[in-house]
């Protein structure tokens, strides 16, 4: 049956070929709706679209505001090429290219966030509408961004309009969704400013599934100021979010009420100057404190994750090309009572460098350095180089490889943990290396106007991937080690065509995964996805149809089961409607409520509905 539905996805793509023209590979999954005109995450620069180095995906506001979901994972899911991916605990992150959300970097405008749980990131503490877009870049991006961007990078962009306005919002749905929210923002002379606070609840916690049990509370606010500055100007942000998680486990007694409290701060502060603002200085904080309780007290547990880092960007223009080059120092610091001695910190400093130029009117190079080095996992290098050809009748090609990495965490490395209700224990290894990726990638493209296809294919070898070996049977001890190799590889078909008030479009993604110790498929993903959306913008209401169709997902279990998640397809609806100054949305995700067998995380049906108002002074 899935298989019928993915053959239906990849007809109603090809009924599009034969209007589609014109120049260089495009993606209308960067943009489902609207084609966002400039990105910066895949090159660190602006850039258009089309002529961004990686393959660049776009959650613009106007997606994220007709989802009207309380958290990120929800709406990216959706997007064909990220699955989501349950956290350790409790939370969700995504999975890129088949590799899980450890070995994904999240960034906040361009900064790396703390506050991983057992290495993953819960991309739902924040909250969707202090964002002005995602961007998320397939394959390795540790030229730019260093460690952990083995299978790519998701850069949340925060809103940065600083027209005199105020905004209250409020939406609800099932599950108990309440979310209210105020913005304002302004200036006088040449200072400008925002302010957002939000508040967000639901009767079920982020990763796991309605009956379980639980609740989620977040409240959250974001300030902005820029200023003139030194000859230049100044932008600082700050983020905070302070969220409580309670749900259920099954203790060695019975069901249990646990608790996470969670809370982060994050603050970045950008001075540009120079010459047409080509240097750029950055200065950036992150702190995340963690604190797990069981109701019955038999287990408690605080985790402090702090990073500090200073960067300086310049930017420039050579013989008919354009260069960057950059350095990092930066501060990781963990305190944890599960770490040998309680606390461990260390410096990574990186320099790095990139550059983009014509060989001639029809063909484009780029290529990139970064050296990067730790006094505790020692020194990594990573490159990437990529061409780019605009063929005859507006062809595009684009061929690509980089090299990533994951330097080892403070607990894959000092951990020395004993679990004395379930009767285990865990140990770092302190002499661990960096996890380390090659990945090869193509694209073919021919987009005009709002008429695009696009088929691409990569591969990725993962070598001294870190996990966990039982090695004292007795004791039942285990340690983290380098003793895994993986593969990837993936092929995605996808195109769209607009005709008046009607935007069609469609993709198909077929992914293979192997750890080629064990021969079995990495944990997680999907071989086989397909979507099929509709759009009709009659005026000032917009009604969004989508079909996303999913094959079957292994999942391994502490117990060294497996649990298979059998495949599903669901349906997806969506309405706005602008009246004035208010904006309505209504939907239901999950239309026909089509739960698999043995789900993983909830997956049932999601209805909602929000109402924004705003006005100017």
């Amino acid at each position: 049956m899935f298989r019928a539905s993915v053959r239906s996805a990849i007809l109603a793509i090809s009924c599009l070929a034969p209007a589609l023209a014109a120049q260089s590979p495009a993606d209308t999954t960067r943009t489902p709706v609207t084609v966002a005109p400039l990105v910066i995450t895949a090159d660190r620069v602006l850039t258009p679209v089309s002529d961004a180095t990686a393959m660049v995906r776009i959650v613009d506001s106007t997606t994220i505001a007709r989802r009207a979901a309380s958290d990120l994972p929800t709406i990216l899911r959706d997007v064909p090429g990220i699955q989501a991916d349950p956290v350790v605990g409790s939370g969700l992150g995504v999975s890129l290219q088949g590799l899980s959300s450890d070995r994904v970097l999240v960034l906040l405008d361009g900064a790396p966030l703390t506050g991983r749980l057992d290495g993953q990131f819960d991309l739902t503490r924040v909250n969707p509408a202090l964002l002005a877009r995602v961007e998320v870049v397939d394959g390795p991006q540790s030229t730019l961004y260093g460690s952990d961007a083995l299978g790519g990078v998701v850069n949340l962009i925060t809103r940065r309009d600083f027209s005199r306005r105020a905004e209250l919002s409020a939406q609800g749905g099932s599950n108990g969704q309440l979310d209210e929210r105020g913005r304002i923002s302004g200036g006088s002379g040449v200072v400008f400013g925002s302010l957002d606070f939000g508040h967000r609840d639901a009767d079920i916690v982020p990763g796991g599934l309605a009956h379980d049990g639980g609740r989620a509370e977040r409240w959250d606010g974001m300030a902005r100021v820029t200023a003139p500055m030194l000859g230049g100007s100044g932008d600082l942000r700050v983020f905070g979010v302070n969220e409580t998680q309670r749900y259920q486990l099954q203790g060695m007694s019975g069901p249990e009420t646990d608790t996470d409290v969670n809370k982060q701060l994050d603050a970045l502060g950008t001075l540009t100057v120079g010459t047409n603002g080509n240097t750029d200085i950055r200065l950036h904080g992150s702190s995340y404190d963690h604190t797990f309780s069981a109701s019955t007290g038999s287990a408690s547990d605080a985790d402090r994750e702090s990073v500090g880092d200073v960067e300086l960007l310049r930017r420039g223009t050579m013989v008919r090309g354009t260069w960057l080059g950059g350095v990092k120092i930066e501060r990781d610091a963990l305190t944890s009572a599960r770490v040998d001695g309680g606390a461990k910190s260390g410096w990574t400093g990186a320099v790095f460098g990139s550059t983009e130029f014509a060989v001639s009117s029809d063909v484009r190079l780029s290529a990139g350095l970064r050296y990067t080095d730790s006094h505790l996992w020692g020194s990594d290098v990573a490159p990437r180089a990529n061409i780019r050809f605009n063929g005859p009748a507006g062809f595009g090609l684009t061929l690509g490889g980089a090299r990533g990495f994951r330097s080892p965490s403070f607990k894959e490395q000092y951990l020395d943990f004993t679990n004395t209700d379930f009767g285990y224990t865990v140990k770092g290894d302190p002499n661990l290396v960096p996890e380390s990726s090659w990945n090869l990638t193509a694209e073919l493209g021919r987009t005009v106007g709002p008429r695009q296809i696009y088929v691409r294919a990569y591969q990725n070898w993962i070598d001294h991937l870190i996990v966990t070996e039982l090695v004292d049977p007795v004791t039942f001890t285990f340690q983290y080690q380098n003793v895994d190799k993986a593969q990837t590889r993936g092929i995605e078909v996808g195109g769209a065509l607009t005709r008046g008030i009607i935007t069609a479009n469609g993709s198909y993604v077929w992914l293979h995964t192997e750890d080629e110790t064990t021969g079995k498929p990495l944990d997680g993903s999907a071989a086989e996805t397909g979507r099929i959306g509709v759009t009709v913008a009659p005026g000032a209401l917009a009604v969004t149809t989508e079909l996303i169709a999913t094959s079957h997902v292994l999942y391994d279990q502490p117990d060294g089961s497996v649990i298979g998640q059998a495949a599903y397809k669901r349906v997806n609806l969506s309405a706005t409607y602008a009246i004035g100054d208010a904006h309505i949305v209504a939907g239901a995700d999950n239309l026909f409520n089509t739960i698999p067998d043995h789900a993983i995380m909830f997956l049932g049906r999601r209805w909602y509905t929000g109402l924004t108002w705003g006005f100017g002074w």
